[in-house]
Parts: C-alpha cells; structure tokens; sequence
C-alpha cells in the first residue's frame, strides 16, 4: 500500500500538504504576512524619517551636499539589474536550464560585488570627511585643516550672534527715544556723547 501511495504522489507536493491547493494558499499567505511585516518595518522607518525632516530641516540640508548622485544612481541600477538576474535564475531552475541558471547566478554575484564597491567608495569618503558618529563628528576636515576651519566657523557664529543682538539693541534705544520725546537716532547720539563728556569731566 505504501509503494503504491508513493508512486502516485505529486514530487512538487511537500509532505505536509494533502493537496496542491492547500500548499498554494499556505505560501500564498505565507508571502502576503511577509509582505506586511516588511510594510510595517518600513512604513514605521519612512515616519520617522518624516518626522526628522519636519523637525530638523536644516540638518537634511546640510547631510545632502556629502551625498553623491552618481554613485548613488549606479547603485540603483545595480539593484535592479541583480533582481533581474536573481529572478531569471528562478526561472531558469524552474525550466531546468542549468546553463543559464549557472550564468544568472554568477551575474548576481558580479553584481553583489559591484554593490559592495560603490558603498567602500562611498562610506570611504564619508571616513575621511569625518562624517561619523558621536564625537567622532567632524565634517570641517573635508574642506581644510582643522585650524582654519574652525576659526572660520567661530567668526561666522560671532558676527551671527553679534548682528541680531546689535540690531535689537538698537531698535531698542530708538525705541526708547521716540517714547521719551521722539527725537530719533540723533537724540541717542547726543546723549551718548553727553554721557561720554560727563565721564571725561
């Protein structure tokens, strides 16, 4: 009975399923839990990519400057060349055409290792950019040494901090002039050299 079982069962049915039907529903919602769980690991990764942009404009800003376009699009293209190649060798091993399966392999190897070049040249730039985590965060090394660098930018931040604050100070006293008589800048400038002649005498 065994043998005679044996003989008429489908090779393609796994043991586990009594009929082909059975085992395409259950790898049809195998792969459609699959395909939420990555919606929910993704949907969640672009919010909070959506919420730090929202929040933090500046700082995409200034990350996008180190990106670089063209190694960027050549990646892409290697991506969907290597799916490509990866699900014509399915298909190939579906047809039993070992010869282009071999080949479609290989090619998705080639282009795995051509992924994994363009991202050294890219996180090797990035490396000596100081563009690194922490307090290893330090971008002003791509552009110039340290030094200069960071005179530059404590110039900039000073005359930043410095504009604002004259400007109030001076909307200020002209404030405060017109209310006490409405003389303008020139009443200010008077009293000030009067302050300065009172402190001289």
């Amino acid at each position: 009975m065994a043998s005679h079982a044996d003989a008429h069962h489908d090779p393609n049915l796994a043991h586990h399923f009594e009929n082909a039907d059975q085992q395409f529903q259950s790898a049809n919602l195998g792969m459609w839990v699959f395909l939420a769980t990555e919606i929910l690991f993704f949907g969640g990764l672009f919010c909070a990519y959506a919420v730090y942009r929202s929040n933090h404009p500046e700082i995409f800003f200034f990350g996008h400057h180190f990106l670089d376009k063209n190694l960027g699009a050549f990646n892409t293209v290697i991506l969907i060349c290597s799916s490509f190649t990866m699900a014509w060798a399915v298909r190939a091993a579906q047809l039993k055409q070992q010869g282009i399966l071999r080949l479609m392999l290989w090619l998705t190897i080639l282009c795995a290792f051509g992924f994994m070049s363009v991202k050294y040249v890219e996180y090797n730039h990035k490396w000596h950019s100081g563009l690194l985590w922490a307090r290893a965060y330090h971008p002003e090394v791509a552009h110039g040494t340290e030094e200069s660098e960071s005179d530059h930018g404590a110039d900039a931040a000073a005359m930043s901090a410095e504009a604002p604050a004259a400007d109030s100070t001076d909307a200020g006293r002209y404030g405060t002039a017109g209310r006490r008589g409405g003389h303008g800048p020139g009443a200010v400038q008077d009293r000030a050299g009067r302050d300065g002649t009172r402190r001289v005498g």
